[in-house]
């Protein structure tokens, strides 16, 4: 079967930015490629709502406990994540539950 987008441009929202991001203590020590021990490629959410594993390790089993494990860049996000309201969090999370 040909890949659909072979013939045609289509735009994709994979919602990831696919770059090396240094992940603190969920690195793995792994190095490979351009990657250090600490750093790891943002995967994209697509098929989020199939997954029963998350993070490059699968130790969060929803999004919520992969959002709430966040170190490193992500330390961040993951705090505005917990300041919301638990509606704008109860929103976030459905949308989520879409891809």
């Amino acid at each position: 079967m040909q890949n659909c987008y072979s013939r045609r441009r289509s735009a994709i929202h994979p919602f990831s930015d696919f770059l090396l991001h240094d992940m603190g203590s969920l690195g793995d020590g792994i190095v490979q490629g351009a990657a250090n021990g600490r750093q790891m490629r943002t995967a994209p959410l697509w098929g989020l709502r199939h997954a029963t594993s998350l993070m490059h390790d699968g130790r969060a089993a929803t999004p919520l406990q992969a959002i709430l494990a966040h170190d490193g860049q992500g330390r961040r996000s993951r705090n505005r994540f917990v300041s919301l309201d638990a509606r704008t969090k109860e929103a976030l999370l459905a949308f989520l539950g879409t891809l």
